[in-house]
């Protein structure tokens, strides 16, 4: 059970420092990007929103690890969750799909606006479907040789 909570603390210090550099990326993009980087404010609202949004993760993680370490029920519910072997073959099987669904999509999207389209978007999601199956295929070999 320490190990866990020594884990929970981890992860605790990692969402502050998501925390702090997201709000310095909602300040620097969203607030200053027009003038330090002359961006329009579509762009400064895009990378805004992604600093936003990392912001209201991190800040929900730090309230969750908050909570949990606080209270040893709750610790101890959450412990056993997260180490249940249902729980993780359940996890597994579903990131391995949800993997094999955008890879689908990513190479789909990549086919039809290559066949209609100059532009270089295709070249983009090319690079991203054969980069995330390089990936996969590289994880899927760790794993194999681990195990």
């Amino acid at each position: 059970m320490e190990e866990y909570r020594k884990k929970l603390k981890k992860r605790f210090v990692l969402y502050l420092l998501v925390l702090i550099v997201s709000f310095a990326g909602v300040g620097t993009f969203f607030v200053f990007g027009r003038v330090l980087f002359g961006m329009d404010v579509e762009l400064r609202r895009s990378f805004g929103g992604i600093f936003g949004i990392l912001f209201l993760t991190s800040f929900a993680g730090i309230l969750s690890s908050t909570v949990t370490l606080g209270d040893e029920n709750k610790l101890k519910k959450e412990y056993i969750r997260s180490t249940d072997e249902r729980n993780l073959v359940i996890e597994a099987r579903s990131s391995n799909v949800t993997l094999n669904i955008v890879m689908a999509g990513l190479y789909i999207g990549f086919v039809i606006i290559t066949l209609f389209s100059d532009n270089g978007a295709g070249k983009v999601l090319g690079i991203c479907c054969y980069s995330t199956w390089l990936i996969k295929s590289i994880v899927k070999s760790y794993y194999n040789k681990k195990m």
